[in-house]
């Protein structure tokens, strides 16, 4: 699981535990029997526990474990584990489900001040008789607090002081964070656990010198905090009143990366709620409030609550470079020492820019601030800007709300002028339930949807790269799946045109479709002769009358053992084609291969020649070889190769017998078994300017099929269908194959002669498939 704690403007750092729900690709991975209709999530744990935050000390992640709890569309928890590091699998039933990771990690004894904790969820869709990997961001989900400082003037005047955190003032677990003059002077700081409303209570207590039997309580509400939050805290002294009584009130200041605030400590009477912004529209006051750059018709207007009555409010940005020449001020304060006549001239100066209820805010308990006019039709009065609507972009504007209790809270907005659309682009460098996102003939694309509300009719309209507006394809409905969560929607374009650019862009009832997006199209190249219908016999590879299953007069692509069984000295040898070509009942259609083992004992070498096809190069045999050794050596595995298929299918029948030779004595312990047929595809990476399989080969994509005996059926002549998928592991998406090394044999260990002496595969029509709607579905 790795961490990545990254600070980020004003007082906001972020942190990211990552994860990994995966599993095996290729061959080789042990896999348990999965019944039917049911995949797999599978658990690896890796964490890099670095931690980054502007003017504080590092703080080491958790090593605590992370409960899991599996939740399907019910909202039903289908599966909970206390510990993820006791998870090798996960079977589930085939559908989407959301994982949920939490940190489980208790503080113990000696840790009271706490320790991060982490939390996170992720959707993911369980395909059955596959193996899903997921990765999962698990964030900081409490915040860090530091106490920097009791003033002086506060350290003269009272025997005992401190400031106490905890999530509510009737909060008495454990884990409560208490600050006195010590823990400041060894620099201590604390993890506190918000409560789901983003509120936690700071509460100073002192004992003056003059009065030791009087304890003054004082309270402050944070109302606005979020996991990965840091703040930092002074006490001092209110500067009105006497220092030897304490003053009539403490002040507290808030310290963050770009600022500092101060604001007074209430002494503890009655607490009424503190002030509460929402939107006017609906939405999170915490995500962007957005209008569409071409319609400009967005609601950014503002509700505020205030139960003890507001007694100052100001709006603040610090975005010179573009808001202030758009007429916004970098501060305005409505209240406080100001009248209602003061308010008023403010209005004056901001009309077409921002506006508010009209009157005095003075202890109003209910009002609105209105930020519609600047992002719908404010327009720039100088530099660049001038004559402009405000451009698209991201600003950031804070409100500020001080209530007669002595209550701040500080919320921050953000306002947008954006497309209703993020155009993410083509998924080129991922996974889509285990293909690549970009193929030679389809493309899966993304977008987000940037308003509150999820759009109904979702989905891409895509075109050839400068082809007219009528040229436009729509992809909705079936073919564009939506993860809520995220606010992101991926489509699949298909029956495209390989190598070439396409345009695309984001769509939605009632909305301006999103910006354009571009792409290209894979490589694509067919495999020649896969239906085995051309062939010729005659001489190759250094032997006469041999069977060569490619087209007569075209480049070769397929090889055989066929020159090998065929070689004879002084009428010496085999003298058969261990792989031919049959018609009529005994093909599926046209023609087929035959493929079947026999034994050989010439020259003093034994051998068990299996027949065969593979991509590649057979000899050429220029004398009888001495040993299996030699036999290998002229078997050339591999041709050029640049396309990324996505599976195989065909028909074939095998009628396998039992494994009776083992040449070179590698696997005693199958013989007696019954012999198995392989069909497989390996897309590799060799390097540039190599034409030899090297042993150092990295394998980018692969699939097989591994059989027994085939079921005794009537139609298709005793044939079979078979599909298989190529596995890409995403690790490896970024690398293109150069060569592919496909193939078939009637016994699966025939590379090591080893089989059973009359096995006899069947082969026909072949097809590679390149669109992921024509994939069998897993398990069929």
């Amino acid at each position: 699981m790795t961490t990545q704690i990254r600070h980020i403007a004003n007082r906001f750092f972020r942190s990211g535990l990552l994860l990994l729900l995966g599993g095996c690709c290729l061959a080789g991975c042990n896999r348990s029997p999965l019944g039917a209709g049911e995949g797999t999530l599978s658990l690896a744990f890796e964490r890099n526990e670095e931690l980054t935050v502007k003017g504080a000390v590092s703080a080491a992640a958790t090593d605590a474990g992370y409960a899991l709890d599996i939740v399907n569309e019910a909202g039903d928890t289908v599966a909970h584990y206390n510990d993820h590091r006791t998870v090798a699998s996960i079977r589930l039933a085939e559908g989407i489900y959301t994982v949920h990771a939490a940190d489980n990690g208790k503080n113990g004894s000696g840790e009271r001040f706490g320790r991060p904790r982490y939390g996170g969820r992720q959707t993911v869709t369980v395909v059955a008789g596959r193996n899903t990997p997921v990765l999962m961001t698990c964030k900081l989900i409490n915040v860090k607090v530091k106490v920097e400082e009791f003033e002086q003037a506060i350290r003269d005047n009272f025997t005992e002081y401190s400031l106490t955190i905890k999530p509510t003032w009737e909060y008495t677990g454990r884990d409560t964070l208490t600050f006195t003059q010590a823990e400041v002077d060894a620099g201590q700081e604390g993890w506190i656990n918000q409560t789901e409303r983003g509120r936690f209570v700071l509460i100073f207590r002192a004992i003056n010198r003059q009065e030791p039997d009087r304890r003054q309580v004082y309270v402050r509400t944070i109302a606005d905090a979020e996991g990965a939050d840091f703040y930092r805290f002074r006490v001092r002294m209110n500067p009105v009143g006497s220092v030897s009584d304490g003053g009539a009130m403490f002040r507290l200041s808030v310290r963050t990366d770009a600022a500092e605030y101060e604001f007074p400590l209430e002494l503890k009477e009655e607490t009424r709620p503190v002030p509460v912004v929402t939107r006017a529209d609906g939405g999170n006051v915490r995500e962007p409030i957005m209008t569409n750059v071409d319609v400009r018709a967005g609601n950014a207007r503002l509700d505020i609550s205030a139960a003890a009555g507001i007694r100052r409010l100001r709006i603040r940005h610090e975005d010179a470079a573009v808001l202030l020449t758009y007429g916004l001020p970098g501060m305005i304060t409505l209240g406080g020492g100001n009248d209602a006549a003061t308010d008023e001239a403010q209005r004056t100066e901001v009309r077409g820019i921002v506006a508010w209820e009209p009157g005095s805010m003075v202890g109003r308990t209910k009002t609105w601030v209105d930020f519609s006019e600047l992002i719908n039709t404010a327009k720039g009065k100088e530099g660049e800007h001038a004559g402009r609507l405000l451009p698209e972009g991201l600003y950031p504007v804070e409100l500020e709300i001080y209530d007669d209790d002595n209550q701040m809270v500080k919320q921050r907005i953000v306002l947008s002028v954006a497309r209703d659309f993020s155009t993410d682009g083509a998924l080129s460098s991922e996974l889509v339930g285990g293909v690549p996102g970009v193929g030679a003939k389809y493309a899966y694309v993304r977008a987000k949807w940037l308003g509150t509300a999820q759009p109904t009719g979702l989905g891409f309209e895509y075109r050839p790269a400068g082809a007219g507006d009528g040229a436009w394809v729509t992809v909705q409905g079936a073919a564009v799946s939506v993860d809520a969560a995220a606010k992101s929607f991926v489509g699949l374009l298909k029956g495209l045109v390989p190598e070439t650019r396409y345009e695309f862009r984001p769509i939605g009832d009632g909305l301006v479709p999103g910006s354009v997006g571009t792409f290209v199209t894979d490589v694509f190249i067919e495999v020649p002769n896969l239906d085995f219908e051309g062939g010729s016999y005659g001489s190759f590879d250094g032997a006469n009358d041999v069977y060569d299953p490619n087209i007569p007069g075209a480049e070769r692509f397929w090889a055989t053992g066929n020159p090998g069984g065929k070689y004879t000295v002084a009428g010496q040898g085999l003298n058969k084609n261990v792989t031919l070509p049959v018609t009529g009942s005994e093909a599926h259609t046209g023609t087929a291969l035959w493929l079947t083992s026999y034994y050989v004992s010439k020259f003093g070498v034994n051998s068990l020649a299996s027949g065969s096809i593979f991509s590649g190069t057979f000899g050429p045999i220029k004398s009888a070889p001495t040993n299996t050794n030699a036999q290998r050596a002229l078997v050339h595995y591999g041709q050029p190769y640049t396309a990324r298929p996505l599976a195989l299918k065909g028909w074939y029948r095998y009628i396998p017998k039992t494994i009776d030779r083992d040449i070179d004595g590698k696997f005693p312990e199958l013989i007696g078994q019954e012999d198995k047929c392989r069909i497989y595809v390996s897309l590799e990476v060799w390097g540039n300017g190599v034409t030899s399989r090297p042993d150092n080969r990295v394998v980018v994509g692969y699939g097989e099929l591994l059989s027994g005996a085939t079921p005794a059926v009537a139609d298709n002549n005793g044939y079979v269908p078979f599909e298989f998928r190529i596995e890409y592991p995403e690790e490896f998406l970024g690398r293109r194959p150069d060569h592919i090394v496909m193939g078939a044999t009637c016994s699966y260990l025939s590379d090591d002669f080893c089989g059973g002496e009359g096995s006899a595969l069947y082969i026909d029509d072949f097809e590679l498939i390149w669109e992921p709607d024509r994939l069998a579905a897993v398990g069929d």
